[in-house]
């Protein structure tokens, strides 16, 4: 079980920052640091005539964060600014749009696996799908990522253009809300969370993770282990977006 949960706690990252493309923040004893992020190559997203849309990189000029507080209390960070391109024949609002966030630890770290997510296979902490991201689906460790147009969550209804109104929204569970999935017993939780991140940390204590968070424009979730493979790194049926992500995580 102690081993069950360790692999559990090499997930947190995505209940950080999930796709959100962040600065350095505190939240709960946990602290996040964005080193760098910039769209996928046609390598590892999908190819330059499925691109359908583009976040900009961490070298774009004017990209800028607002924190903020949710009805639950819980810390939120919106990017906006910087210019998002939205491809032809742009976004069509009727679709369910899905991204699956892959997790690793350190650059050459296997993807982690998903940890509870909802019975329909949404949500969840480490490599996961997050289900119809254009509406809110409630649950403080289920929904983690929104696009907004403006200060309102986006119907994902977009004509081809580029945009300084489009960004990204990632709420944070706090530290005390992760510890229960590691033992029901706070103690013993608190032990687990010391092993992972002494076993883990480099130099300052910190801990190296890198994301993709790879945009769909059908539903992912019902997919079979190769299915979703072959969604990810072969055929790519339906990816639209792509966007690495490399961080650092410390408890402090």
């Amino acid at each position: 079980m102690a081993f069950n949960r360790l692999i559990f706690l090499q997930t947190i990252l995505l209940s950080i920052i999930s796709t959100g493309l962040l600065p350095s923040f505190v939240e709960a004893d946990i602290a996040v640091k964005i080193e760098r992020h910039f769209p996928c190559s046609p390598s590892s997203g999908p190819n330059k005539n499925n691109m359908l849309i583009k976040f900009p990189s961490y070298k774009s000029t004017g990209v800028n964060f607002k924190e903020e507080t949710d009805s639950s209390g819980h810390k939120c960070f919106q990017m906006s600014g910087g210019k998002v391109e939205v491809n032809q024949p742009g976004l069509d609002g009727s679709k369910k749009y899905n991204v699956h966030v892959e997790t690793r630890i350190g650059i050459h770290g296997k993807p982690e696996r998903c940890v509870n997510p909802d019975k329909d296979n949404c949500g969840g902490i480490g490599s996961c799908v997050h289900c119809d991201i254009c509406k809110t689906m409630g649950g403080s460790l289920k929904s983690f990522i929104q696009i907004f147009k403006g200060n309102k969550p986006a119907e994902c209804r977009l004509p081809a253009g580029t945009y300084d109104d489009l960004s990204l929204r990632v709420c944070l569970p706090t530290k005390e809300e992760l510890l229960p999935f590691l033992d029901q017993n706070s103690s013993r939780a608190e032990q687990l969370w010391d092993i992972f991140i002494s076993s883990r940390a480099r130099s300052g204590g910190e801990i190296p993770l890198v994301i993709a968070a790879r945009i769909f424009d059908r539903p992912i979730n019902k997919l079979s282990i190769k299915e979703l493979n072959d969604a990810l790194h072969g055929s790519k049926k339906g990816m639209i977006g792509c966007h690495w992500i490399y961080a650092t995580v410390k408890s402090v």
